[in-house]
């Protein structure tokens, strides 16, 4: 299905970064033993092999180094000290990321509809990280790895994996927006005008952990054996993605509106969350699944805390830096008519009880984590992606990004947000499940749309 043509390793250019090492911040080490991320981005490219490998290949391994000059980490190693002491991200000249280059003779049309497609035939897509090793009695674990697919005279996909241990999606994406921007240009990043707000920030310091939760963190963690990179076995599972429109996103609203007045966070997040949510519970209890009236249904979300730490952070800071939200409510109560207004309810209510109280993000990140540790995960659904990141926007010079999808929601039944391909105040969903249960909650999810004449 896929045919490697190249396998490589890209490194900054030699000598321009030095040895660096980064502390895990509190927000970084709770990521430790966590999935990875793995994620498509598909684009059209009417060209055939030729083309590809003695133009793009060049050019794409180029820009990239250029920009590792800058996004160093991704480069680097997750190294835990002989010593037993906390990990870092370290990086030594000579460090590098794999690349692999394939071609691939799917049907690309066919991967970057909305409609029905198997999960199994992205994984082919995806790179596996590196094994972890050992150098000088210390574990290095690689964090990042590229794979970039043709489909020849149609199209290209470039696939990740990422330790979410290194970066949050907020800085991966701004990694993808300057690869994007200075292959596309052909010029090196800090020549780019406004050079200083995009290139990243890195001083730790400015992450402030007066109760040393980080170092509670790693209590915890060291616990358990870090066996590096675990690589997801497909599923039969279908992937798909459905739309709310900006119409579809104002109805929603107003119900809530109507129906919770003292609710001031009716955000399109909010109702994009509480509305999916509730449609997969009914799918499963649709489909037959045991759904006992009292158990316990949970949702997941995070959210990005940098203008809300004292001191806050800029936005170009790189690394961690989410805040994360769970909501629960009894399975029935989102089965049942109203089960929409309950979850945009306790979703919105837990944003609007977080927001301006900055002295007590950490407190309330080692708290929720404490609470995620304790539920049933079979029964809890996250989120992958956000809306704000504008992924349709990153433009390698490859034309407009045809779709976006996030295959590691597979492994952690998650769903996808992104904002709509061709209009931003649309919001795409994307989400896998069994075939049975997918068929379910497309029909429930477009039933629930439907506008009364």
């Amino acid at each position: 299905m896929v045919n490697v043509l190249e396998e490589c390793q890209v490194s900054p250019p030699p000598g321009l970064v030095g040895e660096k090492s980064l502390p895990l911040t509190l927000f970084d080490i709770c990521w430790l033993h966590f999935h990875h991320v793995q994620s498509l981005f598909f684009y059209k490219f009417p060209h055939p092999r030729t083309h590809f490998m003695e133009i793009t290949i060049p050019s794409l391994k180029h820009s990239l180094s250029l920009v590792l000059k800058h996004f160093y980490p991704f480069a680097g190693n997750l190294l835990f000290p002989p010593n037993l002491g906390e990990p870092e991200i370290h990086y030594e000249d000579g460090d590098s990321i794999l690349m692999i280059f394939a071609e691939s003779n799917t049907d690309f049309n066919y991967l970057i509809k909305n409609h029905q497609r198997k999960v199994s035939h992205f994984h082919p897509l995806i790179p596996q990280l590196p094994p972890m090793f050992v150098k000088h009695n210390t574990i290095l674990a690689p964090v990042f790895a590229i794979q970039v697919t043709l489909f020849p005279n149609s199209g290209i996909s470039f696939g990740f994996t990422m330790d979410h241990v290194v970066a949050d999606g907020n800085s991966f994406i701004q990694f993808m927006k300057l690869w994007a921007t200075t292959h596309k240009l052909q010029r090196d990043p800090s020549m780019l005008e406004g050079a200083l707000s995009i290139l990243p920030f890195y001083d730790r310091a400015m992450v402030k952990d007066p109760n040393n939760i980080a170092s509670i963190f790693w209590q915890r963690h060291q616990k358990t054996k870090f066996k590096g990179y675990q690589p997801a076995l497909p599923t039969n599972n279908i992937l798909a993605s459905f739309l709310l429109s900006e119409a579809d996103i104002q109805r929603l609203k107003n119900r809530v509106m109507v129906q919770c007045p003292t609710l001031l966070h009716v955000s399109s997040f909010t109702i994009t969350c509480a509305y999916t949510w509730t449609c997969m519970i009914r799918a499963r209890a649709w489909v037959g699944e045991e759904v006992g009236e009292n158990e316990l249904e949970h949702f997941i979300f995070s959210a990005d805390c940098r203008a809300h730490l004292d001191p806050p952070l800029p936005e170009n800071y790189f690394g961690n830096c989410v805040v994360s939200f769970l909501v629960t409510a009894k399975s029935m109560q989102l089965i049942d008519e109203d089960g929409f207004i309950v979850a945009a309810n306790l979703i919105g209510g837990a944003i609007q009880e977080k927001v301006g109280r900055k002295k007590e993000v950490c407190a309330s990140l080692e708290r929720e984590w404490r609470n995620i540790s304790s539920i049933n995960l079979e029964r809890a659904v996250g989120v992958a992606g956000s809306p704000r990141f504008a992924v349709y926007d990153i433009d390698f010079g490859l034309g407009k990004l045809q779709k976006r999808e996030f295959i590691s929601i597979d492994e952690t039944r998650s769903i996808s947000l992104h904002e709509g391909k061709d209009n931003k105040r649309h919001i795409e969903v994307g989400l896998s499940f069994p075939k049975i249960k997918m068929d379910a909650f497309a029909s429930i999810f477009a039933n629930g749309l439907i506008v009364d004449d």
